[in-house]
């Protein structure tokens, strides 16, 4: 665990947390919160999640086998057991910071409170509303692959890992805005970028002051690489995985923000903006 102290603990006291993520989430005001009551194993137990990302027939999954679960089942080491033995999901975790749980909620995660344990289970059953990958209407190519990415950072990571295997690259997670907490993907080849240059990325990154990223990409433009003479843009944005994966293994840090449906690479030169996706997949 981290040493950072943490302003609002997870207690033993079941209804403390409780009263405290109810609050916080305000779910008798949003009816998209969703807060489900439940009882298993002889324990009280709660499950808060937004009712839009939660993913039905996992959150089904998890009631069913939550229901075989014996109170004596849970007589020793009781967060262990549930989050190896009894929840039936790859992505999943504890958290003792209740103000983290609320972020993680809001995020798309859903968060289990056991009576009992003075920690709670976030499981990641979030399934974002997403359109299917068509090609771009921008960067439409008579030969080569006809997909494109999507407002989901999830799935756009999972374009450009298709085409990259290599086992060096790095998808590196970001949040930024105090109020939006914006989901931001830093993308590279790690043996082949400049490495000064990703942490120069990164640095710019954390010094983003703004509530939100209302435009996604287009938002952080200007805090990474500021005001400038240069009448030429200093990112290239595409929407075509394969043009940025193409980048990728030149060197280029991509940069995807969760909302968005294309990436800006960087850094660019005159050449790159003349370029066009067609000509570019004929190059190679």
């Amino acid at each position: 665990m981290s040493n950072k102290k943490i302003k609002n603990p997870v207690t033993i006291i079941y209804q403390d947390n409780i009263d405290f993520l109810k609050r916080e989430l305000d779910v008798d005001t949003s009816f998209d919160l969703v807060h489900l009551e439940l009882e298993y194993a002889e324990r009280q137990m709660s499950l808060f999640l937004v009712d839009g990302f939660g993913k039905d027939q996992a959150i089904t999954q998890i009631q069913r086998e939550l229901i075989r679960v014996k109170a004596e089942d849970l007589e020793d080491r009781p967060l262990d057991k549930l989050m190896k033995h009894h929840i039936p999901y790859a992505e999943i975790e504890a958290t003792d910071d209740l103000d983290n749980v609320v972020d993680q909620v809001l995020a798309g995660p859903a968060a289990l409170v056991v009576e009992g344990i003075d920690q709670i289970i976030l499981v990641d059953t979030r399934e974002y509303p997403v359109r299917g990958p068509e090609e771009p209407d921008t960067e439409k190519v008579i030969r080569g692959s006809k997909d494109g990415f999507v407002e989901t950072i999830v799935m756009n990571a999972a374009l450009m890992r298709r085409r990259v295997r290599d086992r060096t690259m790095r998808v590196e997670h970001v949040s930024v805005g105090r109020r939006s907490k914006s989901d931001l993907a830093i993308t590279y080849i790690a043996d082949i970028a400049d490495q000064e240059y990703v942490q120069k990325i990164k640095a710019g990154l954390d010094k983003i002051e703004t509530d939100g990223l209302p435009m996604g990409d287009k938002t952080i433009e200007e805090f990474i690489f500021g005001h400038n003479y240069n009448p030429y843009p200093m990112v290239r944005y595409t929407e075509r995985p394969d043009v940025a994966a193409s980048h990728l293994l030149e060197g280029h840090v991509i940069i995807m923000v969760d909302g968005s449906p294309s990436v800006m690479i960087s850094p660019t030169t005159f050449w790159h903006h003349m370029q066009h996706a067609e000509e570019y997949s004929r190059s190679l």
